[in-house]
């Protein structure tokens, strides 16, 4: 089976209820049963999303995720076959808000703090997001065992 990772970009549909805890639980169940892993980060405003695991299971959920009405502006930066899982470890991780730790790991690889997702190079907002999880607290970051 073929290991596939999508990093993709969206805006919060401002007129659609959210609840980013019960989105998050849904996705433990979700991924825990299709070995998906992968890590979210959600400022409020957006939504930059990493997910691994077999290119079906991953093609599935993006087909989910583009039906979904809290997802608008739905930006694919990167799909595709990789030789290894970057969040191995993290079912959904979350990274949530816009604080001071954000924009300093932001600023490691960008120019600005503010993430356009037509120009920003995914590689290195892998690295700032794989960053996010090593440094996030646990008040900020949600694990599943």
């Amino acid at each position: 089976m073929n290991l596939t990772r999508l990093v993709y970009y969206s805006q919060r549909n401002p007129s659609e209820h959210m609840d980013v805890t019960a989105l998050v639980e849904t996705c433990k169940r979700t991924n825990a049963r299709t070995n998906l892993t992968g890590f979210l980060h959600y400022n409020g405003d957006h939504f930059i999303q990493v997910v691994e695991g077999g290119r079906l299971e991953v093609s599935g959920l993006l087909l989910r995720i583009m039906r979904d009405p809290r997802h608008s502006n739905i930006i694919i930066m990167s799909f595709g076959d990789v030789r290894e899982r970057m969040f191995p470890d993290h079912p959904m991780g979350l990274h949530q808000g816009m604080t001071a730790q954000t924009r300093k790991a932001f600023l490691r690889y960008f120019s600005t703090a503010q993430i356009n997702p037509e120009t920003v190079n995914v590689d290195n907002l892998l690295d700032a997001l794989q960053d996010l999880s090593l440094e996030a607290t646990p008040t900020k970051l949600t694990i599943s065992v």
